[in-house]
């Protein structure tokens, strides 16, 4: 099967990373509040990693189960996809794939918490940062997301507070709740802490079940300029979809592109690792240190991003009544069978690797 490809151009509105499905902006610490872009959705054809995790692969349009971005909006209408022509990818890097990215997962298993460096090392790599959230989240040096307690606005319901990214258990939380009547949503990020130029990263998480409940993990540029961002996995907390995208040129309507890859995990509420690979010539996405999805130096027209850039994650509820509506939401708005009114996505660690 070969992996899906979508490039398309994005319309300018404000600070923000564009995913191929719904979502919705939230500003990242550090970001530059000039710039945006809503994408719309694209059609994808899936490509599917095996192994323990239970994964599948179907070819259904991306905005299926669409999902916000860090600070971004999206107006959902769907575009058509070109494909990319490449060999579709397997697990075990036999598609032209980096063989490095792909020998050597991190040590885990997909049950269990509280995983240490030790457990994040992946022959081939060395690891020059990691975050275990073993103390407080003000020792992580780790910035919150809604200090200002701002509209989470673009298709999600309430505001952002700083009140739903702590350190509970060893574990980051990036919570989505309705308290008194209103939804807040949670995000956060090592912009203060630590950026890298290309690389590796490893993220272990765990999602909750909740309907409507959206959620990222992606790279931003420390120069606070977009693009690029790579959102190296969104989706809803639900799955089974989850996605990878690249955002590369300017943040004009006429030079803004992404290029995006799906999959399907059926495992969304075990422990698992969700990484990206970013060199000179692709970016390589992993889920539990398998490839599964790649956009290449061909497909981008130029080499990949070399800025520094700090990981950030982030999440909120889907308005049934908002602009993208026609994808998953929370039903009625509030809390229900369906979806509770608490939403942790747990984080165990965040691992950055150089070669060597």
């Amino acid at each position: 099967m070969k992996p899906a490809r979508a490039t398309q151009l994005l319309m300018t509105a404000g600070l923000a990373v564009a995913t191929a499905t719904a979502c919705f902006p939230v500003q990242p610490q550090g970001a530059n509040p000039a710039a945006a872009a809503p994408s719309t959705s694209v059609g994808s054809e899936q490509a599917s990693p095996g192994g323990p995790a239970g994964v599948a692969a179907t070819a259904t349009p991306a905005g299926d189960a669409s999902v916000p971005a860090a600070p971004s909006s999206s107006t959902g209408e769907p575009t058509a996809a070109a494909s990319s022509g490449e060999p579709s990818v397997s697990p075990n890097g036999t598609a032209g794939s980096p063989s490095d990215a792909v020998t050597a997962p991190p040590s885990q298993l997909s049950e269990g918490e509280g995983r240490g460096r030790s457990d994040a090392e992946i022959n081939g790599w060395s690891v020059d940062y990691f975050e275990g959230f073993d103390g407080s989240f003000e020792d992580t040096k780790w910035g919150h997301y809604g200090l200002d307690k701002g509209a989470v606005g673009h298709g999600a319901m309430g505001i952002m507070s700083d009140e739903n990214s702590l350190v509970e258990n060893g574990n980051l939380i990036i919570r989505t709740q309705y308290r008194d009547g209103q939804w807040s949503a949670g995000g956060a990020s090592s912009a203060d802490a630590f950026a890298a130029s290309r690389g590796r990263w490893e993220v272990r998480a765990k999602f909750p079940r909740g309907k409507g409940i959206g959620y990222a993990f992606l790279l931003w540029p420390e120069d606070k300029s977009w693009p690029p961002e790579i959102d190296f996995a969104e989706g809803r907390v639900n799955g089974p979809r989850v996605s990878g995208t690249y955002h590369w040129g300017d943040s004009t309507e006429e030079g803004h592109k992404q290029d995006q890859r799906v999959f399907d995990n059926t495992d969304m509420g075990g422990w698992h690792t969700y990484g990206v690979i970013v060199e000179d010539d692709y970016i390589v996405f992993t889920f539990d240190g398998q490839e599964w999805g790649r956009i290449t130096r061909d497909d981008v027209g130029e080499g990949i991003t070399d800025k520094r850039m700090w990981f950030g994650v982030q999440t909120g509820a889907m308005d049934p009544n908002g602009k993208v509506n026609q994808y998953e939401t929370v039903d009625g708005g509030v809390p229900g069978p369906l979806t509770p009114a608490v939403s942790d996505i747990q984080i165990d660690y965040v691992a950055h690797y150089t070669r060597g």
